[in-house]
């Protein structure tokens, strides 16, 4: 019955309700109650309440939370039509996270001012908040051919969760000119859903974890871009939306090496390059860059061969 104060009978819904998480004791609730999220929408409808099955589904699983108005209005009509005693589900939720700048996390930036052509991509995708996965270690080899164009970058990742039932990875691609490059030698996670852009040269992809990670959980995951022929390369670099603890660059070049090898550092990609000392390109032909304790920002190498 609608507005029901009793508890429910389920004891592990009772249990979920007590000390679990919102998305843990909702994502029960619906399985109890035998509901689909098709069936959810069609009552939430039924008491005006208007709520997309993406954020029905974000909210059971945990990648991201109902904070608005209209969102905590739609979670107490949950209540009813899951039977559940008033603000319960409501009260699990805690107090509302800062909006704005305030709710930068300490040493987080807007992933829009690192990748401000992705963000049609990222909102066609419906990607889950950025934030949910830190990138505890970041190592890309890039391999650049012998007639000076990008051929390869594999990167893998240490990743930490920063929430529950964490199932995904979002990466983000920029090439130099409008390509089309594979994405091979995936380990540890498959491919989810892709959006690109050819003429801005901008891609993001989603990388299915091989486990659901609960916070605090750790895992690992490897992918390879392989590139076309394209123009020739001078620099590249890592965008940081989030402090990281370790990032090894290592830049190969397969034909003739170059003269001077420059690490950099920006803010954003407006603002100017601070540059580092020189790198040595030894025996092996590759330059080694190792930075720890990163924050947000850019990371990267750039050289000359004349």
């Amino acid at each position: 019955m609608a507005g029901a104060t009793s508890l429910p009978v389920d004891r592990e819904l009772r249990r979920l309700l007590r000390t679990g998480t919102f998305a843990e004791a909702l994502d029960h609730a619906l399985n109890v109650r035998g509901l689909s999220l098709e069936r959810v929408q069609h009552h939430l409808a039924e008491r005006d309440v208007r709520v997309s099955r993406a954020a029905l589904s974000y909210w059971r699983h945990g990648r991201s939370r109902p904070e608005r108005a209209e969102s905590l209005r739609a979670v107490r009509a949950l209540e009813e039509v899951l039977d559940l005693p008033a603000e319960t589900l409501v009260s699990m939720l805690g107090p509302p996270r800062p909006r704005g700048r305030a709710a930068t996390l300490p040493g987080a930036m807007d992933r829009r001012r690192l990748w401000p052509s992705h963000s049609p991509l990222l909102t066609a995708m419906d990607a889950p908040p950025d934030g949910q996965l830190s990138f505890l270690d970041v190592h890309e080899h890039v391999l650049v051919d012998e007639h000076r164009q990008l051929a390869a970058v594999r990167t893998r990742l240490v990743v930490e969760a920063n929430a529950d039932r964490i199932d995904r990875c979002v990466v983000y691609l920029w090439t130099e000119e409008p390509s089309k490059p594979r994405l091979t030698g995936l380990r540890y996670c498959r491919l989810g859903r892709m959006r690109s852009n050819d003429e801005l040269g901008a891609v993001v992809t989603e990388l299915m974890l091989d486990q659901r990670l609960s916070t605090g959980e750790r895992s690992v995951l490897e992918y390879e871009w392989n590139f076309p022929p394209g123009p020739e390369l001078t620099f590249f670099h890592r965008r940081f939306t989030r402090p990281s603890r370790q990032f090894v660059l290592q830049v190969e070049f397969a034909g003739e090496v170059p003269a001077t090898c420059v690490p950099y550092r920006q803010l954003t990609m407006e603002a100017p390059r601070q540059l580092d000392r020189p790198l040595w390109i030894g025996a092996s032909e590759t330059a080694h860059l190792v930075v720890t304790d990163l924050r947000p920002g850019i990371v990267g190498l750039t050289w000359e061969w004349d």
